[in-house]
Protein backbone atom coordinates (compact mmCIF):
# COMPACT_ATOMS: atom_id res chain seq x y z
CA UNK A 1 0.00 0.00 0.00
CA UNK A 2 1.52 3.56 -1.02
CA UNK A 3 0.28 6.11 1.60
CA UNK A 4 1.74 9.64 -0.60
CA UNK A 5 2.40 8.38 -3.96
CA UNK A 6 3.11 11.56 -5.20
CA UNK A 7 6.35 11.63 -3.33
CA UNK A 8 9.10 10.74 -5.18
CA UNK A 9 12.23 9.23 -3.48
CA UNK A 10 15.69 7.36 -4.83
CA UNK A 11 16.15 4.11 -2.04
CA UNK A 12 19.74 4.32 -3.16
CA UNK A 13 20.28 8.08 -1.91
CA UNK A 14 20.61 8.62 2.28
CA UNK A 15 19.33 11.76 2.79
CA UNK A 16 21.01 14.30 5.25
CA UNK A 17 18.72 14.05 7.80
CA UNK A 18 19.29 10.16 8.51
CA UNK A 19 23.53 11.38 8.46
CA UNK A 20 23.03 13.90 11.07
CA UNK A 21 21.00 12.12 13.16
CA UNK A 22 23.10 8.72 13.94
CA UNK A 23 24.02 8.90 17.09
CA UNK A 24 27.87 10.51 18.42
CA UNK A 25 28.07 7.96 20.99
CA UNK A 26 27.66 4.94 22.53
CA UNK A 27 24.17 4.08 23.91
CA UNK A 28 23.79 3.94 27.89
CA UNK A 29 24.26 0.45 29.31
CA UNK A 30 20.64 -1.31 29.53
CA UNK A 31 18.87 -0.66 32.94
CA UNK A 32 17.34 -3.19 35.00
CA UNK A 33 14.96 -1.13 37.06
CA UNK A 34 11.12 -1.01 36.32
CA UNK A 35 9.15 1.48 37.52
CA UNK A 36 6.35 1.29 39.44
CA UNK A 37 4.03 4.63 38.91
CA UNK A 38 4.00 7.35 36.76
CA UNK A 39 7.11 10.25 37.90
CA UNK A 40 9.27 7.26 39.44
CA UNK A 41 11.58 7.21 36.38
CA UNK A 42 12.13 10.23 34.22
CA UNK A 43 14.78 10.20 31.04
CA UNK A 44 15.38 13.20 29.82
CA UNK A 45 17.76 14.32 26.51
CA UNK A 46 18.86 17.69 24.85
CA UNK A 47 19.69 16.92 20.90
CA UNK A 48 21.54 19.57 18.56
CA UNK A 49 22.62 21.62 16.92
CA UNK A 50 20.48 21.18 14.09
CA UNK A 51 21.94 22.32 11.29
CA UNK A 52 19.00 24.03 9.95
CA UNK A 53 16.60 26.18 12.59
CA UNK A 54 13.29 25.86 12.74
CA UNK A 55 11.04 29.10 11.38
CA UNK A 56 10.90 30.53 14.84
CA UNK A 57 14.89 29.96 15.21
CA UNK A 58 14.68 26.71 17.19
CA UNK A 59 18.13 24.42 16.52
CA UNK A 60 17.69 21.97 20.04
CA UNK A 61 15.31 19.79 21.22
CA UNK A 62 14.17 18.58 24.68
CA UNK A 63 13.20 15.36 25.19
CA UNK A 64 11.60 14.04 28.49
CA UNK A 65 10.40 10.60 28.67
CA UNK A 66 8.17 9.24 32.00
CA UNK A 67 9.59 5.80 31.64
CA UNK A 68 6.37 4.04 33.33
CA UNK A 69 3.92 5.50 30.86
CA UNK A 70 6.00 6.48 28.11
CA UNK A 71 4.23 9.56 27.92
CA UNK A 72 6.60 12.22 25.99
CA UNK A 73 7.20 15.69 26.36
CA UNK A 74 9.38 17.49 23.89
CA UNK A 75 9.98 21.06 23.94
CA UNK A 76 11.94 23.41 21.13
CA UNK A 77 14.57 25.20 22.74
CA UNK A 78 16.57 28.39 20.32
CA UNK A 79 20.10 27.57 22.56
CA UNK A 80 21.60 24.88 24.83
CA UNK A 81 21.76 26.85 28.18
Amino acid sequence: MIKFPFVKYNKSIVCDVCYFAKQKRLSFPISTFKSKKCFELIRVDVWGPYSITSIHGHKYFLTIVDDYSKYIWIFLLKQKI
